[in-house]
C-alpha cells in the first residue's frame, strides 16, 4: 500500500503546500496559466513520489494523475462560474465543495494504485538503501515514514485550508474574516503538535495545549462575543482534525 500513501503525500503537497494563493486564484478565474502551473507541480510531485517503482511507471503515473487532477479542477471552477451566472451572485461552493473535490482526488489515487502498482525498483532501492539506509531495509523504512508523511502534510497544511473555508462559511462578513500568515502558521504547528500528542497517546497533553490558546487569547475572547464565537469554531475544527489524524496514525503504526 506504500504506493497509495506516495501518491497520497504527493497530492497533499501539490495541494496544499505548493499551490500559491496565485495559482488557486488563476485558476478560480479559468485563466489556463493557473492549471498549467498546477499541473507542472502535481506532475513533478508524483514523478518524484513514484520514482522508487522505475522511471517509466513514475512518468504514466505522473501524467496519469495530472491530466485526471487538471480536468477535476477544469469542471470545478467551471461549475462554480456557470452557477455563478445562474444566480446572478457569486457562488461558493464552501466546506462540501472541498470535500467533494477531495474525496474525487482521492479515489482517483485509489484508482491509479489498484492500475499501476508494481515492486519497488530493486536498482533503485539498492541506491537508496546504500546512501540512507545501510543497516537497514530501505523498503521497509517506507513503509512506516511514508504514511506519517502523508497524514501530517494533509493535517497540517490540508487543515488550514479547511479551517478557513469553515470560518469563511460561517462568518461571511465583518473584520473577522481576515487572517495573518502568523495566525495560518500558527495553526499548522498547533495541528502538528496535536497529531503529535495524539499519535504518541498522550490524548491528556492535548487539553493543556487548548488551555495555554485560550489564556493567551483571554481578553479578546472576554470582550468581544463575536470573535469568541470565531475562536471557538476555528479552534474546534483545528483540534478535530489534528485528532482525527493522531487516530488514524495509531491505527497504522
Amino acid at each position: 500500500m506504500t504506493y497509495f500513501w506516495l501518491l497520497l503525500l504527493s497530492h497533499g503537497l501539490a495541494d496544499f503546500v505548493f499551490q500559491t494563493d496565485s495559482i488557486s486564484s488563476a485558476k478560480c478565474d479559468n485563466q489556463w496559466q493557473g492549471y498549467l502551473r498546477h499541473g507542472l507541480i502535481v506532475f513533478l510531485c508524483t514523478f518524484a513520489a513514484i520514482h522508487f517503482y522505475g522511471w517509466g511507471n513514475a512518468l504514466l503515473s505522473a501524467m496519469f494523475i495530472t491530466v485526471i487532477h487538471t480536468v477535476l479542477d477544469w469542471l470545478k471552477n467551471t461549475s462554480r462560474t456557470l452557477l455563478s451566472k445562474l444566480r446572478n451572485t457569486q457562488y461558493r461552493p464552501g466546506v462540501p465543495g472541498l470535500l467533494l473535490d477531495q474525496a474525487l482526488h482521492i479515489f482517483t489515487l485509489l484508482w491509479a494504485w489498484h492500475i499501476l502498482d508494481r515492486p519497488v525498483n530493486n536498482a533503485i532501492a539498492t541506491f537508496y538503501s546504500a546512501a540512507f539506509a545501510p543497516t537497514g531495509d530501505m523498503i521497509s523504512m517506507m513503509d512506516k515514514i511514508i504514511p506519517v508523511l502523508a497524514i501530517y502534510v494533509l493535517t497540517a497544511f490540508g487543515g488550514a485550508v479547511l479551517v478557513r473555508m469553515s470560518l469563511d462559511q460561517l462568518f461571511p462578513t465583518g473584520e473577522l474574516r481576515g487572517e495573518t500568515s502568523a495566525g495560518k502558521y500558527i495553526g499548522i504547528l498547533e495541528r502538528i503538535l496535536i497529531l503529535t500528542l495524539t499519535a504518541s497517546g498522550n490524548l491528556t497533553s492535548v487539553g493543556f495545549v487548548f488551555t495555554a490558546k485560550s489564556i493567551a487569547r483571554f481578553n479578546e475572547i472576554a470582550d468581544h462575543r463575536q470573535f469568541a464565537e470565531y475562536y471557538l469554531v476555528g479552534t474546534l475544527v483545528s483540534f478535530a482534525l489534528a485528532l482525527a489524524g493522531g487516530l488514524i496514525l495509531l491505527y497504522i503504526l
